[in-house]
C-alpha cells in the first residue's frame, strides 16, 4: 500500500523544519538525478527506496561524526592542516542494494589535505546501510573544526 503524495510531501516539510532547527547538517538526500519532492525515488520497474530508508542512511552517516572528527586530527598530525584548521567536506555515494557504498568520493572541500579525504571516504565505505531495492545515490557533509 502507497501513501498519498501528499502525506509524503509533509513528512518532507516536517523533516526540512527539524534539520533547519539543528543547524542543517544532515545528509542531502535528494537523488542526484532530481526529485526533491519528498518521495520515494522509483525505478522503471518500480522499485523504490523507501523514505525511512533514507532517514536510516541519513543517521547513520551522522553516527560517524566523532569518528570523522579524528580524521582532522590525523591530517594536523601529518601538518597537511593547521593546529586551527575548520571546514567542511562533501561526500558523494553509491550505496548498493546490499547495503556497501559501492562508490564514495570528495565533490567538495574547503579543507586540502588528501590524508583527510582518505580517511573520510575509507570510514563512510565501512558502513553496513540497510538492504535497498535498488542503487541510492546520495551525499552528505561533515562538519571539522580543531581544537
Amino acid at each position: 500500500m502507497t501513501q498519498p503524495a501528499s502525506t509524503l510531501i509533509q513528512r518532507a516539510l516536517l523533516a526540512a523544519l527539524l534539520c533547519a532547527g539543528c543547524g542543517g547538517k544532515h545528509a542531502d538526500t535528494t537523488p542526484a538525478g532530481g526529485g526533491g519532492t519528498g518521495e520515494a525515488a522509483a525505478t522503471p520497474d518500480g522499485a523504490q527506496v523507501p523514505p525511512e530508508k533514507m532517514d536510516e542512511i541519513s543517521r547513520m552517516l551522522e553516527r560517524k561524526r566523532s569518528v570523522m572528527s579524528r580524521c582532522l586530527a590525523i591530517a594536523v598530525d601529518n601538518k597537511e592542516l593547521p593546529k586551527s584548521s575548520r571546514g567542511k567536506i562533501t561526500v558523494e555515494l553509491v550505496i548498493s542494494p546490499g547495503g556497501k557504498a559501492d562508490s564514495v568520493k570528495v565533490v567538495k572541500t574547503t579543507l586540502q589535505s588528501s590524508s583527510l579525504n582518505e580517511c573520510v571516504i575509507g570510514h563512510v565505505k565501512e558502513i553496513q546501510f540497510p538492504e535497498l531495492p535498488k542503487p541510492y545515490e546520495t551525499s552528505y557533509t561533515y562538519g571539522f573544526e580543531a581544537m
